[in-house]
């Protein structure tokens, strides 16, 4: 066990952008394949709100880690775990990582909190520990992560690409394909988060599975569409559309999705999780602010991310 008061041997922080999902396709052939070739088709964008990440490496006895979320020990970390555990496979002495996750996003509201959890980590982890991947191979390893612990196919691919995107091909960075998209800085997001949804539960739903072929279906329907109109308008009428489909508008989200129509701004809901998103202009911010701060939840406004994941702190030897 490391002690408290020696000094890390090196130290590194990175940051990932938060995601939010409008629709997706997958295809189950690609299941027993390495995960890096996995993932999914779909639309979305990245956030301005994500994860911080600092690791901090200590010489130690054995090794070992530790994960503090916003401060609190992180009992239930599976996919924090898995990479950790993965680099920790290719150093050869023995350390302490301290890992310590600060989370502007809430979890389980569809923002990709458990990508961008993994996608920090990695990039701050390959620094500290000088393991000497490239970008791409850091990610790949959190996309790994993010498969094989049923939190997402697309999340991770889609943070280290930042910005409006549309994933044209399966598979995690550097193998899969993704379309991004221009968008003006002179739009912003609004999320209105008011239920979690345990991803991987859902996707394991019976009754979800018997609708998969016509949702995978129509995700690929809709890459296609949006890729012949690349905007927000449609974007977010797709979107709609999708969530619809998962039964997800008739919900918890209904009375908001409903006011903001009342007032001609389109939203739909993020996947997956009981939040209600929409991009719009900076003039129309304000209206719908008023809006949805009249509903139970937690409000986000924020910038679209256009830069992807990114070391913050060079990492640095302390000794």
């Amino acid at each position: 066990m490391v002690i408290v008061a020696q000094q890390p041997v090196s130290i590194a922080k990175a940051f990932s952008p938060g995601h939010i999902t409008g629709f997706f396709a997958t295809d189950k052939t690609l299941q027993s394949l390495h995960p890096n070739f996995n993932g999914s088709l779909g639309g979305g964008f990245s956030i301005g709100k994500g994860m911080t990440t600092t690791v901090k490496v200590y010489k130690d006895n054995t090794k070992n880690y530790s994960i503090l979320l916003n401060g609190v020990n992180s009992v239930d970390s599976t996919v924090s775990k898995f990479v950790i555990e993965h680099y920790l496979s290719m150093v050869h002495e023995p350390i302490f990582i301290s890992v310590e996750h600060e989370s502007e996003i809430p979890i389980g509201y569809g923002l990709g909190s458990s990508g961008s959890a993994a996608l920090s980590l990695s990039y701050a982890l390959n620094h500290a520990l000088k393991t000497n991947l490239t970008n791409i191979q850091a990610a790949q390893i959190a996309h790994t992560a993010d498969v094989v612990c049923k939190t997402g196919l697309g999340t991770v691919i889609s943070e280290f690409t930042g910005g409006f995107e549309i994933r044209t091909s399966f598979g995690g960075p550097g193998i899969g394909k993704v379309l991004k998209i221009p968008i003006s800085s002179g739009y912003c997001a609004a999320i209105l988060c008011i239920k979690p949804i345990n991803t991987a539960r859902l996707m394991d739903n019976s009754q979800l599975s018997c609708k998969k072929n016509l949702l995978d279906e129509l995700g690929r329907e809709m890459v296609h569409i949006l890729k012949q109109n690349p905007s927000i308008d449609t974007f977010l009428e797709l979107s709609n559309r999708f969530a619809d489909e998962f039964g997800l508008l008739g919900g918890y989200c209904k009375e908001p999705f409903l006011s903001l129509k009342s007032i001609e701004i389109k939203s739909s809901v993020a996947l997956f999780g009981h939040a209600l998103f929409t991009i719009v202009k900076r003039q129309d911010l304000q209206k719908v602010i008023r809006v949805l701060s009249g509903f139970n939840g937690k409000l986000i406004v924020c910038d679209i991310d256009n830069s992807g994941a990114k070391l913050i702190d060079k990492p640095y030897d302390t000794q």
